[in-house]
């Protein structure tokens, strides 16, 4: 760190983790803000972030775990892939839906998505849960690399269970394992380093009693005919939320229960037992959070987190005010 605590290149990340590398979230959401950041960092302070991917998904029949609204527009698709290319960062799309029948493969949106996707295997893959559409891809795209779902190990029933991850790291280029998974240093240790992917900041608590209920009634909603019947389902998420156990909301707090969250330390036992790719989420967050979320992780914590974080709100508020007025 410069005697200013300016920091500049591989200083300005964080130093409990210097290798850990990061699929973050955003994609037709909040990419205009990844995209900030990246430019920042670069021109602020010469340092290249360690994201390896982005993942997300428009509102597609194949997207699943969170309820997606935003719309598919080509050329800036194609725009935003060129922008993510240059800095070396592929995009896996949420392609979760455990509800996929035969008939949804032909989904025009998801087709578009793997083409473009197609043309970069190096960078780019799927993150899957259906082994019917996953199947699908291989026949395709037999080079687009494919990640299993933390959606696909909670529905398999695979949350602690050393055997049924060794098989994912068979099938799949890599496998997301299991939040509740996430703070188990026995098990963890036993996985493989380059297979594994570790969420850092769920929300949800260990043993949450709404994961499987929240996953059904995403993937409802984003398979519904019909606005009245996502209109439908939405009432029974926002239930599934008034009864949800997550510390974040506040009537939970008194509770005392620990999210999944990582601790710093707990990140940094995990980063020394070799581990290296890690997940964020937050692409359904308010962009405050989002943005914080991707600083306090990838960033040295004392003096580069609180100046860009300070520097990203300014530029949110100004980016919300145009879209509102």
């Amino acid at each position: 760190m410069a005697e200013n605590g300016f920091a500049v290149g591989v200083e300005a990340l964080h130093p409990d983790w210097p290798e850990a590398r990061f699929n973050i979230p955003g994609m037709f959401v909040y990419h205009p803000i990844v995209m900030q950041l990246v430019g920042l960092m670069e021109a602020g302070f010469s340092c290249r972030l360690p994201i390896e991917a982005i993942h997300g998904a428009p509102a597609v029949r194949w997207n699943a775990g969170r309820a997606m609204r935003a719309g598919y527009n080509p050329a800036e698709f194609k725009g935003v892939l060129e922008f993510l290319y240059s800095k070396n960062i592929g995009y896996f799309p949420t392609f979760t839906n455990h509800l996929i029948e035969p008939s949804d493969l032909g989904d025009p949106v998801g087709n578009s998505i793997l083409e473009h996707l197609g043309q970069r295997p190096d960078l780019n893959g799927v993150i899957v849960n259906s082994d019917l559409l996953s199947k699908y891809i291989a026949e395709k795209y037999p080079k687009l690399r494919q990640v299993a779902s933390i959606i696909k190990v909670t529905f398999d029933e695979g949350r602690g269970r050393v055997d049924y991850y060794r098989e994912l790291g068979e099938r799949f280029y890599r496998y997301m394992v299991h939040p509740d998974d996430c703070r188990d240093m026995l098990l963890l240790e036993q996985l493989d380093r380059e297979k594994a992917e570790i969420i850092v900041n769920e929300n949800c608590v260990a043993d949450c009693p709404s994961r499987v209920k929240h996953y059904e009634a995403y993937a409802r909603w984003q398979t519904a005919p019909s606005v009245v019947e996502q209109q439908i389902v939405q009432q029974g998420i926002n239930q599934i939320a008034s009864t949800c156990h997550s510390p974040f909301h506040m009537n939970r707090m008194g509770e005392r229960q620990r999210s999944c969250n990582l601790s710093r330390g707990e990140m940094k036992t995990i980063h020394g037992m070799g581990f290296r790719h890690f997940k964020i989420q937050g692409r359904a967050d308010d962009p405050y959070t989002f943005t914080y979320d991707l600083v306090r992780f990838m960033m040295e914590p004392d003096f580069v987190v609180p100046l860009v974080y300070k520097s990203l709100c300014r530029w949110l508020e100004k980016v919300l005010v145009k879209t509102t007025t």
